[in-house]
């Protein structure tokens, strides 16, 4: 009866998962314990691009198993948190996406639709598993 309930729970908690977003400073730690790609966002408030990601692409069930199995997520506010020198942008949103020793491994400029997305980040997953 309780392994049901178990099953029961995570298959409910799997229809409900969200982006799980981490800090900038620990993510790297997490990346080389886990052989976990880094997704880093820049945005900044009041970004209709940015607003779009949250509200539409990061509510995807698709994009959100993949991202919490195969990504480390970090969302940095370019006007409110500190960006590493080597992430630049002229746009937001700006995604990065880079290995656990810091690689930089794409680089994508503005939002997407929820599709484009879902492609890119099996792309990314894909050619990181092929290394």
């Amino acid at each position: 009866m309780k392994t049901i309930f178990l099953l029961l729970f995570i298959f409910i908690s799997s229809l409900c998962a969200k982006v799980e977003w981490n800090d900038m400073f620990d993510v790297f730690d997490d990346a080389q314990a886990s052989n976990k790609i880094v997704m880093v966002m820049l945005s900044r408030e009041g970004c209709p691009g940015c607003e779009y990601m949250h509200n539409v692409v990061f509510e995807d069930k698709q994009v959100n198993q993949l991202l919490n199995d195969g990504f480390l997520a970090v969302d940095l506010d370019v006007n409110q948190d500190f960006v590493p020198q080597n992430l630049d942008y002229f746009a937001s949103p700006t995604f990065y996406f880079l290995d656990k020793n810091e690689k930089i491994l794409k680089r994508l400029n503005g939002g997407l639709h929820t599709k484009d997305f879902l492609q890119i980040l099996k792309e990314i997953k894909k050619n990181k598993e092929e290394e």
